[in-house]
Order: C-alpha cells, then sequence, then structure tokens
C-alpha cells in the first residue's frame, strides 16, 4: 500500500472536519459576560477563567449548622453583585473544600446554583467566597465551561 502526501491530508481534514461537528453543539463565550444566577436571576458580571476547577461566587451572611458533618445541610446567604444588588439563596450544602489561592489556604462551601447564559441553563457547583474586593464577584471554571462551551478571550461581554 502506497502513502501519498495527498492520502495523509485528505485524513487530517477528515479528522479536523470530524473533531468540528463534534464542537458544533457548543457556544462561544467570551473572556468576560454577564450571567443570571439562581431562581432570582441576579446578575454577575462574570470572567471566564480556564485555570479554575471550580467556579465561585461572591456570598455573604452565611449561615449554615456547624455541628457535625455540613454536607447535605441547609445553608443560606446573600449573593451581592458588582452594583450592590443582593438576593437571600437557600440550598443545601454540597461539600466543604480546601481552596489554595496566593496568600492562603481557606475552607469553603459547595453549593449548587442554576446559572443563565443566553438560552443556556446549568445547574453547577459553586464555592462560597468572599470576592467583594475583586472586580468580578463571579468566577466561571472548567466545570461550567464543561461540555457546552468554548472559550474566545477576544470576545468581551460585559454589558
Amino acid at each position: 500500500m502506497r502513502i501519498t502526501c495527498s492520502s495523509i491530508l485528505l485524513v487530517v481534514v477528515l479528522l479536523v472536519s470530524i473533531n468540528v461537528r463534534a464542537d458544533s453543539h457548543k457556544q462561544i463565550v467570551g473572556a468576560t459576560e454577564v450571567i443570571q444566577v439562581g431562581k432570582e436571576n441576579l446578575s454577575f458580571k462574570a470572567r471566564v477563567d480556564t485555570g479554575a476547577k471550580t467556579s465561585s461566587i461572591h456570598a455573604e451572611d452565611i449561615e449554615v449548622d456547624l455541628s457535625g458533618d455540613p454536607r447535605g445541610k441547609s445553608i443560606s446567604f446573600y449573593l451581592v453583585n458588582e452594583k450592590g444588588e443582593s438576593k437571600k439563596v437557600e440550598t443545601l450544602v454540597d461539600s466543604v473544600v480546601e481552596v489554595r489561592t496566593s496568600e492562603r489556604s481557606e475552607r469553603r462551601y459547595k453549593v449548587p446554583l442554576l446559572m443563565k447564559w443566553n438560552d443556556s441553563r446549568k445547574t453547577v457547583l459553586l464555592t462560597l467566597n468572599d470576592r467583594k474586593g475583586m472586580k468580578y464577584r463571579l468566577l466561571l471554571g472548567r466545570n461550567w465551561l464543561h461540555g457546552d462551551f468554548i472559550v474566545d478571550v477576544d470576545k468581551n461581554n460585559e454589558d
């Protein structure tokens, strides 16, 4: 069997074509997006961070039963966006995780929240964090991107 450059090129073109069709259902998001969070539809300017495994959101006044293991227990908190708008949320704790930041290591509650962007609705696990000093109070990690989105860093949608 004789392999030529044109037959190799044909195989490469076919493989790329198959891969593009497999990803064609994915939506393109920018480096920043506006996301509605929870049933309350609170809007957040969000930064997409492909280096972050898990998404994180700013939460205040977190209340949870601290006796024993918090997993599965009711938790309430206020989501507060960059405009100072806030909504009280009640859900269940999925887990408590240890998160390493540039400054230290800290424990955070991880909770499921509904995230809406354009026509997409997706419930993902987010860590609750104090992000009030940060420009983006919502960080979208790979767990939100997975399976549904491709990032175009030249595209920014904060309005």
